[in-house]
């Protein structure tokens, strides 16, 4: 996990920029100054912006580039890439890390669960000796949103934010929208023992065959709904529904429970060992392309594509 040398923690800046505008050449300066203290810099971008960034800081080292639309593409993965690049490449000192993140496009739960993420992004690497600027184009849609997630603001100048928001008020003010209506589902199953477990691996894997998903993406579908229905069973409050549609491009599977989930933060990190549900719901982040989690009844929904990504 990250140790923080210095007592310095986390600075996450927001950085609202106008559509047009360069961001190699933006972040250059900052980068150049952190490499000349020869600490390491991971530019989040997309590859033509990482490209003109090389190109204006040819000579220093210390600078890694990787692809801002891989990173991104799954939200809920993100704290643990951040987690796990700064602890290796770190290695207890200083680092930095800069990104143009994608938040979503016209995919509304998406964009939400995005901006849950960097809510939770000040609490999930408060410990770490890390300073990690987010930069998104100017949007009135987004712009309220994503100054309010960051508690400083990095504009020229480092900025202290006052309208920066609590975890609390932030999942408050800016809450998941509610499950798309996906019509009558195919198949529904209420379960309420663990010996039922073996039932709905079956039924799962005979869906996802039905679909023609590959033989892996169907093992990790069905892994994923078991973790998620044991945490249902061993820490919701049962009994719980399973509901699974097939679409176009994806398999669904809904498990509800009875339950009121209040740990934002799980499944977003890899756990200590002792959390078991935890445990559970990072990994069916890792195995799924899409996980959504609506706390009161808790409800969560696991999309595995049909197809895997290009």
């Amino acid at each position: 996990m990250c140790a923080c040398a210095d007592g310095r923690g986390l600075v996450h800046h927001g950085l609202v920029h106008p559509p047009s505008a360069d961001l190699a050449a933006v972040f250059a300066p900052l980068i150049a100054e952190r490499l000349a203290r020869q600490e390491p810099v991971l530019a989040v971008l997309p590859p033509a912006t990482a490209a003109r960034l090389r190109d204006r800081l040819p000579t220093l080292p210390g600078l890694h580039t990787i692809d801002s639309g891989s990173f991104y593409r799954h939200p809920g993965r993100v704290l643990g890439h951040y987690l796990s690049w700064t602890t290796d490449t770190s290695r207890g000192q200083p680092a930095t890390i800069v990104a143009a993140p994608d938040p979503g496009g016209d995919n509304a739960h998406r964009a939400a669960l995005w901006m849950h993420i960097e809510a939770l992004t000040n609490q999930a690497l408060a410990a770490c000796d890390l300073t990690l600027v987010c930069a998104y184009p100017e949007n009135s849609a987004t712009a309220t949103a994503v100054r309010q997630a960051h508690p400083s603001l990095l504009n020229g100048d480092v900025i202290p934010n006052p309208d920066h928001l609590s975890i609390d008020d932030f999942l408050a003010r800016y809450p998941l929208p509610p499950p798309a209506d996906l019509g009558p589902p195919e198949i529904t199953r209420i379960f309420d023992h663990p010996r039922q477990l073996a039932e709905l691996r079956r039924i799962v894997d005979a869906r996802a065959v039905h679909a023609q998903l590959p033989t892996t993406r169907r093992q990790d579908l069905v892994l994923a709904v078991t973790e998620v229905a044991t945490n249902a069973l061993q820490y919701g409050i049962p009994p719980a529904a399973v509901c699974l549609w097939t679409t176009s491009t994806s398999v669904i599977t809904q498990i509800t429970d009875n339950g009121r989930f209040s740990q934002p933060l799980a499944g977003l990190l890899p756990p200590p060992g002792n959390q078991r549900r935890a445990s559970g719901l990072w990994m069916a982040r890792q195995l799924c392309d899409e996980l959504y989690l609506w706390p009161d009844p808790t409800t969560l929904r696991l999309h595995m594509d049909r197809l895997p990504a290009p």
